[in-house]
Parts: C-alpha cells; structure tokens; sequence
C-alpha cells in the first residue's frame, strides 16, 4: 500500500490556484478585444464634452460693465445683507503674469469681475471702487502693444483691452516705481492712463487709508 503525504491531496477548502492561460495574445483575440476599449474611451471624451458645453445655470461670460473680461454668477436671495448705500472700496495687488504673449492677466480679470458680478446683481457702478497695485511681473499687463511687442514678441498685449476697459470705469491702476527702476520700464511705454507711485508701499498704504480694503484673491 502506497502511502501519500497530506500535503500533496486536494482540500477542498483550499482549491488550486487558477492556471494562467498559456496561449500566446494573438493578433485575432488583439482584435476581439480592441472594440471593448476603444467603445470606453469613446464613451468617455462624448460624455466629458457634453459635460463641457453644458452652460451652468445664471453664469455669464462677461458683462454687464467690463466685456472684454469678468465671468459671474446672478444670485437670487442672497441671504448675506449688504448695507443699504454700502460703497465697495477693494484693492489689489497684481504681482505675476510675466510676458505672456497670449493669454490675459489672470489676477486683473478679478478686478473686472468685481464690477460684473456686483452689477449683475442689483449694486449700481458707482457704489464699485476697485484699486490695483502691479509690482514684480504684474507690470507686462500694463504696456502698450509696440513696447510689450518689443519686450516680448507676440502680436501685443494681450491685457490691453481689459486695462483700457478698468481704466474707463474708474478703477485706479498704479505702477510701483521701484519695479520700474529695476525693469528700466520708461514712461512712454505704459497705457494711457496708468498712475506710477514712488514705490508699491506707497500706493498701497495711501489706498489703505483712504478706505480701500485689501481683496487677497
């Protein structure tokens, strides 16, 4: 009688693994396969651009006030209560967007925001107050087409359109003079209309004083 470890005889409880299938991927099971994930990814890019060009309810792309620039939102029923007569009185300080030769200052376009959504929902223009400071590599917003082009190459400004815009409506634009020091940034060379201060300290302590509230985003 032949005897058997009883390691070697089959549990039940422990079944063996599953053997990986041998054959070799074939350009015929390639095949069989391919419609399966090309199906997914299909599926996948529609249901994402359809998701895209859904319009979210109550948004605008620009309007009523600056048109070149400034997304927002109607509210309806607000619940925070503004003060009646309150005056918005904001200040920002525009420090990056470098030399980009095609695509608008993002931190500017909040200060046209700032006009858009408030009268869009209800606050007339002349309650809006808006401030800007540009020192480090804000101040490339701030060049008229021949001198970024010189600068920069491109076809312009790309921020020009959005600066004339602010500039139209009220809105304090203020070079720091000490980065146009250091940048050999000339006089000539800005928009009609743009202010230079001694230094961004300055501009931005005075602003201060004079009622304006620093606005961080």
């Amino acid at each position: 009688m032949l005897a058997f470890p009883l390691s070697s005889l089959p549990n039940a409880a422990h079944p063996p693994a599953s053997i990986p299938d041998p054959r070799p991927q074939t350009p015929m099971r390639a095949l069989t396969n391919a419609p399966i994930a090309l199906g997914l990814i299909v599926t996948i890019a529609v249901t994402g651009a359809l998701a895209a060009q859904t319009p979210l309810p109550g948004r605008q792309a620009s309007g009523p006030v600056i048109q070149s620039e400034g997304m927002s939102f109607k509210v309806d029923n607000p619940t925070f209560d503004v003060p009646v007569g309150h005056v918005f009185k904001a200040v920002w300080i525009i420090n990056a967007g470098g030399g980009d030769s095609t695509r608008i200052n993002q931190q500017l376009v909040t200060v046209a925001r700032f006009y858009n959504a408030h009268v869009r929902n209800g606050f007339s223009e002349d309650r809006l107050k808006a401030a800007a400071v540009f020192h480090g590599e804000g101040w490339t917003a701030l060049l008229s087409d021949s001198a970024f082009v010189a600068r920069f190459g491109g076809k312009g400004n790309p921020s020009k359109g959005l600066v004339q815009e602010l500039l139209q409506h009220g809105a304090q634009l203020v070079l720091c003079g000490q980065t146009a020091g250091s940048r050999g940034i000339r006089r000539e060379e800005l928009l009609p209309g743009v202010k230079v201060a001694v230094s961004a300290m300055a501009a931005f302590n005075v602003l201060l004083v004079q009622g304006y509230q620093y606005n961080p985003w």
